[in-house]
């Protein structure tokens, strides 16, 4: 096997196993030799393919927005209306805590890092931005909407990761369909887009 396809591998191996020792443990209590075990490699393959465990978390915490951005443009992205997409995307929003199980509890041990950790901060802002920039595009399509609207993606996303972080600390707080439902009504009752 080459060594670039090796990389990716073990990389990749090591990003998952921090995945579920964060899930498992919590970024506080978890360990390099933790991470090393649950990927089934030496500390001493880590070290080789990142600088340390702050590396490693920065790794994880950009793959796991990665991979919540690449499923909004495969859903979202091939769509024509503005209103098929929002409709869309706060299914996408709604299907993160169901479907991305690892989503929230990864997140909120980042939020609790982000505080004081400048580089995580930098990370969590640029996902929320980049949130936030792309419904824009897709659903600002003239000046009058622009400034009724100005403020939905900010609103949208946060009932969006409120409503999923409640969930994933309670799956029966509420009935998440149903939730989703009453997300796209409001929202959409909001817009007027119908």
């Amino acid at each position: 096997m080459p060594k670039l396809a090796m990389e990716k591998i073990r990389k990749d191996q090591v990003i998952q196993a921090a995945k579920t020792c964060i899930v498992e443990k919590g970024i506080s209590k978890m360990s390099m030799k933790d991470i090393a075990e649950e990927a089934e490699v030496s500390t001493g393959i880590i070290y080789h393919y990142f600088k340390n465990k702050e590396d490693v978390l920065l790794q994880v915490l950009k793959e796991s927005f990665r991979k919540s951005h690449e499923q909004v443009m495969e859903t979202v992205e091939p769509l024509k209306t503005p209103s098929e997409k929002l409709t869309r995307h706060l299914e996408n929003i709604n299907r993160v805590p169901k479907e991305n199980t690892d989503f929230y509890p990864i997140l909120l041990n980042y939020l609790g890092e982000a505080t004081h950790h400048p580089e995580i901060r930098k990370i969590v802002v640029k996902f929320f931005k980049n949130l936030k920039t792309y419904t824009e595009e897709y659903l600002f399509t003239n000046s009058e909407t622009d400034k009724r609207l100005k403020n939905i993606p900010v609103l949208m996303y946060a009932m969006g990761l409120g409503l999923g972080i409640m969930w994933t600390m309670d799956d029966e707080l509420y009935d998440i369909d149903e939730m989703e439902h009453s997300l796209k009504e409001l929202i959409g009752n909001y817009i007027n887009l119908e």
